[in-house]
């Protein structure tokens, strides 16, 4: 593809020295160069399984989704994305959002993602049980369901999510249906670049809590970051919901990171026996994407599937070590993120 030859232009000019009077500029020169690759590029996808962004929304919404990406990083980091070379791991996830061919059928749907688990691993990895699902209109009961510790989820972005307890008090059912109302009003990812979450169809669910039952602690929270192929990073989400929560960090050998990742990682934490059978799940499971975060859940020996994620934190949270963005970005000198045109 065509270098982005403006890059050298903008690096020059951080947040810090000229403020955001640069980032309409940075979208137009990036409209530019988009739609020449487009028009050259090898890479082509059928429109009856797969969209892009450019693909799916018109040349106005698109521009819209391609300034909150640049402008939402700017503002975040104060430097410009490198769309030349593979620098930091915001930067090419944000790429990468605006390029990749994304399957309509989304991944992205946390009610949807169980159909991505191949035929293969069906014996090796779930997800955990729908206990009940609403649609928008529909109000939500608990009636009938056995007493017990749930999840109450929304499918279509991210932190939608209550725990209950059942039988609730008329308060606490009454909260539930109020979020219900308030995040099926939500059109998640309309002020970031995460354009994908528009496109699924919204709903609330009843889910089984995965740690209910369990005496020996919670259950092992793995998040494997997957660049061309290849597992890049273990992140580790431990303390969840905690004043001790930090995320230990592992390289692609499950060798231990001394550094910080996206939030404090305080110390090494003993790698449950198994996890390398999850990493390969995860591999399986991410390979098919340029980038992808595979979120697993290990209990005993099961392995369940929370989501797949495509742009943690819009992009907008930058690598707290150098070490550790260098380690990452060095996973996309291979094949930078690519564009695909859909026919």
């Amino acid at each position: 593809m065509r270098p982005f030859y403006e890059q050298y232009h903008y690096d020059r000019r951080p947040r810090k020295k000229v403020g955001d009077a640069y980032i309409k500029d940075f979208v137009t020169d990036f409209m530019n160069w988009h739609e020449e690759n487009i028009a050259e590029t090898p890479h082509a996808a059928t429109g009856k399984v797969h969209m892009t962004a450019h693909s799916q929304l018109d040349k106005g919404d698109f521009r819209k989704v391609v300034r909150r990406g640049i402008g939402g990083y700017f503002k975040a980091t104060g430097e410009w994305p490198d769309f030349r070379s593979p620098k930091t791991f915001g930067a090419m996830n944000v790429l990468h959002a605006l390029l990749m061919p994304m399957p309509k059928v989304q991944p992205a749907d946390k009610l949807q993602v169980g159909r991505y688990i191949p035929k293969k691993l069906a014996n090796r990895v779930q997800t955990a049980r729908i206990v009940k699902k609403w649609a928008k209109g529909e109000e939500v009961s608990f009636e009938g369901i056995a007493p017990g510790s749930y999840y109450f989820k929304a499918n279509h972005g991210s932190h939608f999510n209550i725990k209950v307890n059942i039988p609730c008090s008329e308060d606490e059912m009454a909260h539930i249906r109020s979020e219900a109302k308030r995040w099926l009003s939500i059109s998640y990812g309309l002020n970031s670049c995460q354009w994908w979450y528009r496109f699924i169809p919204p709903h609330v669910f009843l889910e089984e809590d995965l740690n209910d039952g369990l005496s020996d602690g919670p259950i092992t929270d793995f998040r494997f970051h997957m660049i061309n192929g290849r597992m890049a990073l273990l992140q580790m989400d431990v303390g969840h919901q905690t004043e001790d929560r930090h995320n230990p960090i592992y390289d692609e050998n499950l060798n231990y990171l001394p550094y910080d990742f996206l939030r404090e990682n305080l110390r090494e934490e003993p790698l449950p026996e198994g996890t390398d059978r999850a990493r390969d799940v995860a591999i399986e499971l991410g390979s098919k994407y340029q980038y992808c975060r595979v979120d697993l859940y290990q209990k005993g020996d099961e392995i369940y599937l929370g989501e797949l994620t495509f742009l943690p934190n819009a992009g907008r949270r930058h690598v707290r070590a150098p070490e550790l963005d260098e380690l990452i970005s060095s996973y996309w000198e291979r094949q930078m993120p690519r564009f695909t045109r859909i026919n």
